[in-house]
């Protein structure tokens, strides 16, 4: 038989009077069970300082980071990078912190190794666009323009404006033709063709470079 709450078999059978002696009877187990909540909500709110310390950190890292980049000094920011992802793994910083390292292998030639970097990106979220096109970057780099055009419509869809949509799209049309795929280069760009589309007036232009015939023909 199952067991039944006190507190509801009280206010089944004596209402709000026996509910109150029920009440004070028990305040031992209702005072312990306040401290609890306020205990968890202790234990959130220093895990949420916690956390926003420690993206603030890693940014402050991220930002330190850059700026060797910017400098040219090509082996103390990879050094400088690297640790920024034992440390601070899991935050915002640390996803910015793979893309910057990718971008570092890719400008030394070390394809393969930027593109280990993004593939260890997980979860990118609002970074997907950039993670996709920074990937097809590095794919078209390594002579793949069929496998960079996938990765530039991937990029294309993750995106959250029109300008970046329609740039990513160009991009999958150029790698396209690159491939030897014109088809699939046309039907992206007549699909920017419309007036609203802020890349129109160049889609156009290419469908008719792709649709004239060579001279002779």
């Amino acid at each position: 038989m199952a067991k039944t709450d006190p507190a509801v078999s009280i206010l089944e059978e004596g209402g709000g009077e026996s509910l109150m002696e029920w009440a004070r009877a028990n305040s031992s187990k209702l005072s312990i069970g306040g401290i609890v909540i306020v205990a968890v909500a202790a234990v959130v709110f220093l895990w949420r300082a916690s956390a926003e310390k420690k993206e603030l950190r890693a940014s402050e890292a991220l930002a330190n980071a850059t700026a060797v980049v910017q400098s040219g000094n090509v082996a103390l920011a990879q050094s400088d990078l690297q640790a920024l992802l034992r440390r601070y793994g899991g935050t915002s910083a640390a996803i910015q912190a793979r893309m910057l390292l990718a971008r570092v292998h890719f400008g030394t030639g070390k394809v393969d190794e930027g593109l280990r970097e993004l593939n260890a990106i997980s979860s990118p979220g609002i970074y997907a666009a950039s993670v996709h096109g920074l990937r097809a970057a590095g794919l078209e780099q390594s002579g793949k323009p069929s496998e960079a055009a996938a990765e530039y419509e991937k990029a294309a869809a993750a995106s959250t404006t029109e300008l970046g949509k329609a740039s990513y799209q160009s991009d999958a049309a150029r790698a396209y033709v690159a491939a030897g795929n014109v088809e699939a280069a046309k039907r992206i760009w007549q699909s920017l063709t419309s007036d609203t589309n802020p890349l129109a007036g160049e889609a156009r232009v290419r469908l008719g470079e792709m649709s004239a015939k060579p001279i002779g023909s």
